[in-house]
């Protein structure tokens, strides 16, 4: 290949980059603009707020004043942490025992079995909300913290037992013979073998049930009455929301808005290798 070829294609691929890089980082200026621009506000006092006639980006009189409203609310904090946790444990917790049996072993009626919860994913939600509604209303579930997440339980949803059996499949068959010669029983194998092997597919699961509860806004609403038992986003609507008023206390509803981002953030950070840094599988060697 000649020396002006060679700096032709090093030039089309410098301008490649330059473009994406250039496409890339206006990208990341649109999605991150609402993030900055609440996150400004909610450092602007009430004059900044109210001033007529200019939309300001950055404040003029800087002040922390407005996240003193995150210790007023921090008892619906600890209700939205403790449906959090127990939710993110659970969900991927049951849904892997639920797996399990499911790849690992083959028994009578285990493809209607598969095929049957499979076939739950496809059911809309709304569907289910009137008779769960009257089903938690017998079991005395109604504005309690408890219906929020006793259906962690009883396994997650269909599409998370169906990720978590295409997963366990991938494991090669040779560990659970292996373990089985050394005198290990089924919950041995599912528990020293399976689930370390399924950790990256577990956190992945929990953190987006986590998430997903953290945020999750019809739940609560629907099955917590009681002011003190709500969640913080449902606590964040009736507070502030359902005034109908936007512009009252706008740099209080941004400080808050910016204290229900954080956990989020921080959960995704802490978790990102396990989330998006693959599977290695190496346990059996040629």
């Amino acid at each position: 290949m000649s020396a002006k070829k060679m700096s032709s294609m090093r030039r089309n691929y410098t301008v490649e980059c330059v473009v994406k890089y250039i496409v890339f980082a206006l990208l990341l200026v649109v999605m991150l603009f609402p993030y900055a621009f609440m996150l400004n506000k909610s450092f602007m006092n009430i004059v900044d707020i109210n001033n007529s006639g200019k939309i300001l980006f950055f404040p003029k009189h800087f002040t922390f004043a407005n996240y003193r409203i995150f210790i007023d609310y921090i008892g619906y904090f600890v209700n939205s942490f403790i449906v959090v946790v127990i939710n993110g444990l659970l969900v991927p917790l049951t849904s892997c025992l639920v797996a399990f049996p499911l790849a690992r072993y083959r028994f009578k009626g285990d493809n209607f079995m598969f095929t049957l919860i499979l076939a739950t994913s496809m059911i809309p939600s709304t569907v289910l909300q009137v008779p769960q509604y009257l089903l938690f209303v017998k079991l005395k579930l109604y504005d309690t913290l408890a219906s929020q997440f006793i259906g962690a339980f009883f396994g997650g949803s269909g599409m998370q037992i169906f990720l978590i059996i295409q997963f366990m499949r991938a494991i090669p068959k040779e560990l659970d013979e292996a373990a089985t010669i050394d005198g290990a029983n089924k919950f041995m194998i599912f528990w020293r073998i399976m689930m370390p092997l399924c950790m990256n597919v577990f956190i992945y699961i929990g953190v987006g049930v986590a998430i997903a509860k953290w945020n999750d806004f019809q739940g609560p609403l629907i099955y917590l009455k009681t002011d003190a038992k709500r969640t913080m986003a449902v606590a964040f609507y009736f507070h502030f929301g359902a005034s109908g008023d936007i512009s009252l206390m706008t740099h209080v509803k941004m400080a808050m808005a910016v204290c229900m981002t954080i956990f989020p953030a921080i959960l995704f950070f802490i978790c990102q290798k396990q989330m998006i840094g693959g599977v290695k599988l190496g346990a059996v060697k040629e």
